[in-house]
């Protein structure tokens, strides 16, 4: 590689720092994310009139501006900062593959949001390129609200399959007390609300199956939610929002029309949590608990 050359994949520098960027949450969008994935609450806490919103809600920047109705100026997605200065590593398909969070607070609406975005690791398995973003979010304060990581395929070898490669799994606990399952049906409807208003492969079948799928592919954040509000169930809304830690892999796409089945056991304080589709196929594996003050 010469001096003027862009870097190709194996001369990426890893840790690599992406910058910052700010974001401006609205209750509109707030609830169009919350309601996609039936949060009855729509992911606010506390008092109404403080206008505080679950942590959970800042995992959607990963692919900014996806499903969001507006945009600020400056605005700019995790995945986004790396394709602006990266375009020739990035093809298609990508793949969502895991995301881990670590919260510590609600943020309030009105107020920016700050999000320090940097690449923490890369890896080739199978003929695809693996990078893992890490966000750190801060309110306007400077108090951090959330840590995610997010691992995705950013550039592939073709179609995406039903059980594409993935990252190492998180270790599952011993057997402890089974929960009682959740039942969910997804929808094209509910994809559509998360995603949208741009079309893509989450929204449309035709433009799912230009990629090789069989029906539209409901977003991986879709199920990171619907862990995380399992996990809050366990462990309870307040704890669970200033101490919650969730790893979760997702191991096969979801498809509109599925039936999911979210549940798992807990063992002490961890939780070991699956979800599993109406053929009985596990889509996303996770690990939760509560780190210590």
């Amino acid at each position: 590689m010469t001096a003027n050359a862009a870097p190709g994949f194996d001369e990426l520098p890893v840790p690599l720092a992406l910058g910052s960027t700010f974001f401006h949450p609205a209750i509109e969008q707030v609830r169009k994310f919350a309601d996609a994935v039936e949060d009855p609450d729509g992911w606010r806490v506390g008092d109404p009139s403080d206008g505080l919103v679950h942590p959970l809600f800042l995992a959607t920047y990963v692919w900014f501006p996806s499903g969001f109705l507006r945009r600020a100026p400056g605005e700019a997605g995790h995945f986004e900062l790396f394709r602006e200065r990266y375009p020739h590593l990035v093809g298609t398909p990508f793949l969502h593959s895991r995301s881990a969070a670590r919260f510590c607070r609600p943020f309030a609406l009105g107020r920016p949001v700050r999000a320090d975005v940097a690449v923490i690791a890369k890896d080739r398995r199978r003929g695809r390129d693996f990078i893992v973003m890490r966000a750190s979010f801060f309110d306007a304060d400077g108090r951090a609200l959330a840590q995610f990581e997010h691992a995705c395929a950013i550039r592939g070898n073709g179609a995406p399959s039903a059980a594409a490669p993935r990252p190492s799994a998180p270790v599952a606990a011993e057997p402890g007390t089974v929960l009682p399952p959740r039942r969910i049906e997804m929808t094209l409807e509910k994809s559509r609300l998360f995603s949208l208003p741009g079309e893509n492969h989450h929204t449309d079948d035709r433009r799912a199956q230009a990629l090789g799928a069989r029906v539209a592919i409901p977003a991986a954040t879709m199920s990171f939610a619907y862990l995380s509000r399992f996990a809050q169930d366990q462990f309870g809304e307040e704890a669970w929002m200033a101490r919650g830690r969730l790893d979760a892999t997702f191991t096969r796409m979801l498809q509109r029309d599925d039936v999911l089945e979210v549940g798992g056991h807990r063992c002490a304080d961890v939780l070991d949590l699956a979800i599993r589709n109406g053929r009985r196929e596990t889509v996303a594996v996770a690990m939760a608990g509560l780190n210590r003050r």
